[in-house]
């Protein structure tokens, strides 16, 4: 069974919702990447003053804007999975904000004096679980939309990232030369993905 956008209310609004999920968390990330480099500007470019950008006032926004997020991802992807009847949409929202919540509060509990670095290794295993249900929800969303515009980009995104994180560990000057290319295929992945859902017409059902 196909449903089709101009038929059904809820559909227009989950795309909406989505779609205003997608732009708070566009300028969500470029409010924290501004920030965090007027920050390191201010500080003189020391990298052992970063712990204190996490205690400022601009990391209480951020994360607000963060919360504002996760509220209309969850509502717009829950209305589409119900629309849609494909419990996997949701559950590969939901379950990376759980499993980040869990294991968060586990690391806290375990380590009460962990160092920023020590955070950063729980979060970088939450962030995977990220990455690996993202690809889940966007294949599922070109599955059930018959548009590959959602699958393309989260690759490319997956893929940007991946280099990066190469990058990262073997020099800072290769992501000096390469950095801004590949944020570059970040943005236009995460552009291809904004597409798909400006562009939804009608979704596919079990």
């Amino acid at each position: 069974m196909t449903i089709h956008i101009q038929e059904n209310k809820d559909l227009q609004t989950a795309r909406r919702t989505i779609l205003v999920a997608h732009v708070l968390l566009a300028l969500t990330t470029l409010g924290a990447f501004f920030g965090l480099g007027a920050w390191l500007q201010k500080s003189g470019g020391h990298a052992e003053r970063l712990s204190g950008f996490f205690t400022s006032p601009l990391m209480g926004v951020l994360l607000l804007c963060m919360l504002a997020v996760f509220v209309f991802q969850v509502m717009g992807y829950y209305k589409l999975a119900k629309v849609s009847r494909n419990l996997l949409i949701f559950r590969c929202i939901a379950f990376p904000y759980i499993a980040d919540a869990i294991l968060s509060l586990l690391a806290l509990m375990l380590f009460p004096k962990a160092s920023l670095d020590q955070m950063l290794h729980v979060k970088s295993i939450t962030f995977l679980l990220y990455l690996y249900y993202s690809y889940r929800l966007f294949d599922e969303l070109s599955r059930v939309t018959q548009d590959r515009a959602f699958k393309r980009g989260v690759l490319l995104i997956g893929g940007a990232l991946g280099l990066l994180f190469l990058l990262a560990n073997l020099g800072p000057a290769l992501v000096a030369n390469w950095g801004i290319l590949l944020v570059v295929s970040m943005v236009v992945g995460w552009g291809m993905i904004f597409l798909g859902f400006v562009r939804l017409k009608q979704i596919s059902t079990p």
